[in-house]
């Protein structure tokens, strides 16, 4: 019988036979073994970027905890190096950019160049200071004053909130003093007619200035509101700048596209403590959220001590510059200044002292039908009243040549020492000391250049309280001079420590940022070589 060949062992050579079903099974587990490894390295791929996430995190969190201990208490070197790196390349970056403008070399620099020339030759009278009583100040010597006088009171106010709440407290001690003084002088002169309310002016509250009837008629609320409503608006608007660190700080960290840590810390601190401070704090956060340049402006309009969330906040949340900063202006500059300048011209006015007085014997009055004892209330209130007015006068700061008004002689000797100082309590003592301790040359009076080297450093004025040497030696004086000079020095080491901080900041910014940058290419070359790997197969 004819058929197909066969070889021996095997099937006829002439057709194929087909495979036997495990060969089919390791064919289909060979075309799917790729598939599967493709996707364990997928989730390989994945895990490791997950851990290097992690690790940044981590790292994050480190860099942080060890920026916290850079103090000048913990650290001091480090804090100067790092705070003098800070302020260096702020001021190189400022100074840079301020070069580069057009309008630098083609507007400012020849006006300067104009105004020197002006004060040194091309026009000298114009810039004659004043003489009390006499003439007023050549006109571009008033223009320069007004820049000088305004500076001083916007460095004031700025020193007074920058920092994060560790703001010098100047309003306390520069603004709410010179309210008072103005309104003290006003009074003490019967006029406000000519009275020059100027802090930094040679004639400043010299009653020889003033004109017209001197019969207390002008010498109203709103006339000495006025005197001193554009002092009180300056060093408000410095206080509305001294608020803008917080502001950019919290809105350069959101660009940059990481969160502000100082801010999230503050909110999530605020959260875990239930007192009243913090829930301000929290609240306050809502409301800006929620009314914006409405709710910036109210908050600014009255003392918030929480106001740096509300700046945090802003710069968080991106809300416009000038959106923040006019509502802060507006409601620091113009509304609570003004308030508080209202409270202390009606505090220390003699209008509504006579009010209060009135009331106190009221009181006394029913006080003693009832108990059948008079107290003599208003008699301590008035009492009290003139020691404060005289301390207040103490201190109120004049130039030097001031004192040797009406002095023919041109000296001040014991008499005329005691006489100045006779109405205060224990004036022949204070008198003494003053002419012993100021006396270089021993010749028994003072005379000007005496009196200049007891001038301040700071504004070139004296006090009748700074002259005596043994006022220092009350317990109260001592006790707000240490106050005083507490604020200031917490003041420059929380705004040392600060900038140091910020400065490591940057540095561990860009640790970070090179870490994420290495580990997205990373992960972008292995995608890579997984699509040509893909495309061999």
């Amino acid at each position: 019988r004819t058929g197909p060949l066969r070889s021996e062992d095997g099937p006829p050579r002439g057709r194929a036979m087909p495979p036997k079903k495990s060969a089919r099974k390791d064919a289909s587990r060979d075309e799917n073994t790729p598939n599967k490894n493709s996707h364990s390295e997928g989730q390989n791929g994945k895990t490791g970027s997950d851990d290097k996430a992690a690790a940044i995190e981590a790292l994050r969190q480190t860099l942080k905890s060890e920026r916290e201990k850079i103090t000048l208490l913990r650290r001091p070197d480090r804090t100067l190096v790092l705070f003098v790196q800070y302020v260096t390349s702020f001021v190189a970056r400022r100074v840079v950019q301020i070069l580069r403008k057009p309008v630098m070399w083609l507007v400012v620099v020849p006006f300067i160049g104009l105004w020197v020339a002006a004060k040194r030759s091309l026009a000298p009278e114009l810039f004659v200071p004043p003489v009390c009583g006499e003439r007023d100040g050549g006109i571009l010597w008033q223009a320069e004053f007004a820049v000088f006088e305004a500076a001083w009171w916007l460095i004031l106010g700025i020193l007074s909130s920058i920092g994060f709440g560790t703001g010098l407290h100047s309003g306390l001690m520069f603004l709410f003093p010179h309210v008072m003084q103005v309104v003290g002088a006003a009074e003490g002169c019967h006029t406000t007619n000519g009275l020059v309310p100027w802090y930094q002016h040679p004639c400043k509250l010299d009653c020889s200035t003033t004109w017209g009837p001197k019969d207390d008629s002008t010498v109203t609320f709103l006339r000495l509101w006025s005197l001193v409503t554009v002092q009180c608006m300056l060093w408000g608007v410095g206080t509305a700048i001294g608020e803008v660190p917080p502001y950019a700080v919290a809105k350069a960290a959101r660009l940059s596209g990481s969160t502000d840590s100082e801010f999230q810390a503050e909110v999530d601190e605020a959260r875990k403590k239930a007192d009243l401070f913090n829930k301000m704090k929290i609240w306050t956060i809502n409301f800006t959220e929620k009314h914006g340049f409405v709710g910036v402006f109210l908050l600014a309009a009255w003392p918030n001590a929480a106001f740096d969330m509300c700046g945090m906040c802003c710069g968080y949340l991106m809300m416009p510059f000038w959106t923040f900063f006019l509502a802060t202006a507006l409601g620091k500059g113009v509304v609570k200044v003004n308030l508080q300048a209202i409270v202390f011209v009606n505090l220390f006015g003699s209008g509504f002292f006579h009010v209060l007085a009135t009331g106190v014997e009221s009181l006394n009055h029913s006080l003693a039908g009832v108990v059948g004892k008079d107290f003599g209330l208003k008699t301590l209130l008035v009492k009290g009243r003139t020691t404060l007015l005289q301390q207040f006068e103490l201190q109120s700061r004049v130039s030097p040549h001031k004192l040797f008004v009406g002095q023919e002689d041109g000296d001040l000797d014991i008499e005329d020492l005691k006489e100045m100082y006779a109405k205060y309590s224990g004036g022949s003592q204070i008198a003494e000391r003053v002419l012993g301790h100021w006396d270089k040359d021993a010749n028994g009076s003072l005379d000007l250049h005496e009196l200049r080297e007891a001038a301040s450093r700071t504004d070139g004025m004296v006090s009748l309280g700074a002259l005596d040497p043994g006022a220092g030696q009350s317990f109260f004086k001592m006790c707000w001079e240490l106050f005083v000079v507490g604020l200031v020095l917490f003041f420059v080491v929380s705004i040392m420590n600060q900038l140091a901080q910020y400065r490591q900041q940057e540095a561990d910014d860009e640790k970070l940022e090179a870490m994420e940058r290495e580990a997205g290419e990373k992960t972008e070359s292995k995608d890579e070589s997984k699509k040509e790997d893909k495309k061999a197969q």
